[in-house]
């Protein structure tokens, strides 16, 4: 009966053993499987060659992708950094399309270089880069530029809208504490029919329905000096 008991015991020791091999984890700080590379990032439109006026806004829509998430992209003109836009959720975005904007002054007459950056946290994408044409006025532009699909027109008519800069959540009320309806497609272009007392959320009219979204992803134009708070 001893050895019987010896045996048992024995298996049961061998037993435990495995199951706290296979329980194991890595301790704290343990470093973990790099991500694959940098983030990457192109520009869609303009596209090199094309012609502005100084004062005519450009922009630049552009695609970003990262393994873990593209945080923020930025815009340089002639080596100055002009516009900065980040993803509206804290991890970042896996796709990342957004729309930067620059408006050439006198200066740029002639050659304007512009380069794009994309980054995941301090990590930072190869740059892409194109030169478009700077003009003193509309008249002399011979190369009219063909903006990409999801650059809107912009109305010059005074109306109050937003252009969303990147994907943004749509929402009924004006914080991330509300539901959110819908998220809106960078390049959206909507009229902005209600704000809160400092300006930080809009709420839009998309296609009829009502929704709000915060400022900070978004590029105004028009003439919102007359916008009513609607909200608290």
């Amino acid at each position: 009966m001893a050895k019987l008991w010896l045996v048992i015991s024995i298996v049961i020791l061998l037993t435990t053993a495995c199951n706290l091999e296979n329980n194991v984890r890595p301790a704290a700080g343990t470093p973990t499987a790099p991500p694959a590379g940098p983030p990457r990032i192109r520009i869609e439109s303009p596209r090199a060659g094309d012609e502005f006026a100084v004062g005519e806004e450009i922009l630049v829509a552009v695609e970003a992708a990262d393994s873990i998430g593209v945080n923020r992209v930025q815009l340089f003109a002639n080596n100055q950094i002009v516009r900065t836009v980040s993803s509206e959720s804290l991890q970042g975005d896996l796709s990342l399309r957004a729309i930067l904007n620059y408006v050439p002054q006198s200066s740029d007459i002639g050659s304007l270089s512009l380069r794009v950056l994309a980054y995941r946290g301090a990590q930072v994408s190869a740059p892409d880069e194109m030169t478009v044409t700077v003009r003193q006025s509309k008249s002399q532009i011979t190369a009219t530029p063909n903006p990409f699909s999801n650059i809107p027109y912009i109305p010059n008519d005074g109306i109050c809208r937003a252009l969303v800069n990147v994907a943004l959540n749509f929402r009924t009320g004006p914080s991330t504490r509300f539901e959110v309806i819908t998220v809106l497609a960078s390049g959206t272009l909507a009229a902005i029919v209600g704000r809160i007392a400092d300006r930080s959320w809009w709420q839009l009219n998309v296609e009829g329905g009502l929704g709000w979204v915060s400022a900070d992803f978004t590029t105004e134009y028009g003439d919102c000096s007359r916008i009513a708070v609607t909200a608290p």
